[in-house]
């Protein structure tokens, strides 16, 4: 699927950064965790989306496949995964024994030949691969003691939208930075770097290849997409729980809202302040739970003397809600009265201050 054979070209999509935090390494980082919100055209952007826009982007469908080989990492040589949003579909490793048998929940026909599709062309994503790994060693003469720590992968995947729209991508990146991509509609490989340039030559060279190649992203992947949409395991839905807490800062109380339970992952958390207008305090990752479902929490800072003066809400946006979740931070009783003491013993204590100093000086 990623990668494409000379014979019939790798069907398999993948995402580009991985719609479920995959594994990329660079050197001098053996494992770094990227795109915990998911970075793909069905993640576009989702702080501070509408809920028709969030929507429109959390029920888009992927099929996606991602393969890294690499040396001179605590790694598998080389490391394969497929998925269908972010539901595993097909894992494989070098150093694995045998191959991931097919989950139980794939009980259709047309279900089982897509991921028999995948497990049979392993081998040869895997050389095609070692293929574009080879060919950027050379041109980028990365060889003696620079050839120690590389890796190159190759990433593409298809999506559907809600409206019918479709899209698809796949690129390979060697050592984190683009490399090769390919361009569906032209029949072509595009090279990001000139040293790219030997490789996309060898891969264009191969017409009835490029015709495979193309022809899987434009039908065979749409129609996986249609074939996995509809089953349970994909369609399931978890709420979110929402929680807040509170923690006293000089100064300032931070105000947490925990949002934990929900399934799938895309999820949008916001922080409306005075005026009901947005909070920006960044963006935080979206990391799993045991039971398979996910979690995240997103803080604001509010400052001792607005405490109670203005309104904090944290809204949640997910796929298994119609509408939002909206819950409203409402201070307690305790942390009134310790922010009212913290204030009156500032002014006691300055107060105090002034007493010493007149006494003093009288």
């Amino acid at each position: 699927m990623l990668m494409e054979s000379t014979s019939e070209k790798m069907q398999m999509c993948s995402l580009q950064r991985d719609r479920g935090a995959e594994a990329r390494t660079t050197p001098g980082n053996t494992a770094q965790v990227i795109g915990a919100q998911g970075t793909g055209p069905c993640h576009k952007q989702l702080l501070h989306q509408t809920h028709s826009e969030f929507h429109q982007d959390t029920e888009c469908v992927y099929i996606c496949s991602h393969g890294i080989f690499s040396r001179g990492f605590n790694l598998p040589e080389y490391i394969e995964r497929n998925t269908v949003n972010d539901i595993i579909l097909f894992y494989y490793d070098s150093n694995m024994d045998s191959k991931m048998p097919r989950p139980d929940w794939i009980n259709s026909t047309a279900g089982q030949w897509h991921w028999n599709h995948m497990n049979l062309w392993t081998e040869r994503n895997r050389l095609f691969l070692t293929l574009g790994f080879e060919s950027a060693i050379n041109q980028f003469n990365k060889t003696g003691s620079l050839s120690d720590q590389n890796v190159y992968q190759a990433s593409g995947c298809c999506y559907l939208y809600p409206n019918g729209a479709y899209r698809t991508s796949l690129t390979h990146i060697f050592n984190g930075k683009d490399f090769l991509s390919l361009d569906v509609d032209r029949k072509t490989f595009v090279a990001a770097v000139h040293q790219a340039v030997v490789y996309k030559r060898l891969r264009d060279g191969d017409e009835v290849d490029l015709q495979v190649l193309t022809n899987f992203y434009n039908t065979v992947c749409l129609d996986g997409i249609n074939v996995f949409k509809n089953t349970p395991k994909v369609r399931l839905r978890k709420v979110p729980e929402v929680r807040i807490f509170e923690k006293q800062k000089a100064g300032s109380i931070t105000v947490t809202c925990h949002v934990t339970g929900f399934y799938p992952r895309a999820v949008q958390v916001d922080w409306l302040g005075p005026d009901l207008q947005p909070v920006d305090e960044g963006v935080t990752d979206v990391l799993p739970n045991e039971d398979g479902t996910y979690q995240t929490r997103k803080s604001v800072t509010v400052p001792e003397e607005d405490v109670g003066k203005h309104t904090y809400s944290c809204v949640v946006l997910h796929s298994s809600v119609e509408h939002n979740i909206t819950t409203v931070w409402v201070v307690g009783k305790r942390n009134r009265f310790a922010v009212w003491t913290s204030l009156v013993c500032t002014c006691l204590l300055v107060i105090g201050f002034g007493f010493c100093r007149c006494f003093e000086l009288n």
